[in-house]
């Protein structure tokens, strides 16, 4: 089982949550209020979701601190046309491309297979079994990350394709489209999987 990664405040922000922000922060206490409110709701389905993005598990930690670095820095900009579920993840796929593009410049290696979800009471987990959910990661590892990415927010984290749409900046039809495809290509994977170890 993979280890749980440390939650840890923004290093701008302050090192603990006791301590918001710095005493020299001009926003206002109830804007640092709302992130500390934030960060409480969303950091751990965002340590969920980046490993089955692509991102590395050693790189974990720093990843979270950036979406919320960005979420922290942009909360003053948010105007509620979305759901702060919707801006979130929003932040955190295109924190995620960020990563993988720096991850490509050093010439790494993305990981084959993806970790072990971080939390262990999450809906999923209820509903299969740890065999079943490492044969999820595994078909998730081979699907194009644009698809993996609308699969982990539909199948996963329970969005609805208009709050994806928003969060990927596309139309619906694009959101179905990929859908789809990662489906056929999760529903192949695991059943060649399934069929292997029936032979």
């Amino acid at each position: 089982m993979a280890a749980k990664p440390t939650l840890a405040w923004p290093a701008e922000v302050a090192s603990a949550p006791a301590e918001i922000a710095p005493s020299s922060d001009p926003r206002p206490a109830a804007l640092r209020a709302r992130f500390e409110a934030l960060f409480q709701e969303f950091a751990p389905y965002v340590m969920r979701v980046l490993p089955r993005m692509g991102v590395a598990e050693r790189d974990l930690d720093d990843v979270v601190q950036e979406v919320f670095l960005a979420v922290y820095r942009a909360l003053p900009t948010f105007e509620g046309r979305s759901s702060e579920r919707t801006w979130v993840y929003g932040i955190c796929i295109r924190t995620c491309s960020n990563y993988r593009q720096r991850a490509h410049r050093r010439h790494e290696q993305l990981p084959g297979t993806l970790p072990e979800a971080v939390h262990s009471h999450t809906p999923e987990r209820a509903l299969q079994t740890s065999s079943a959910l490492a044969q999820l990661d595994a078909a998730l590892a081979t699907v194009q990350l644009r698809d993996r990415e609308v699969f982990v927010l539909f199948e996963i984290e329970q969005l609805t394709v208009l709050e994806i749409a928003e969060a990927l900046g596309c139309s619906k039809f694009t959101v179905y489209t990929r859908l789809y495809r990662a489906r056929r290509a999760v529903s192949a994977r695991m059943r060649a999987t399934q069929e292997a170890a029936d032979a």
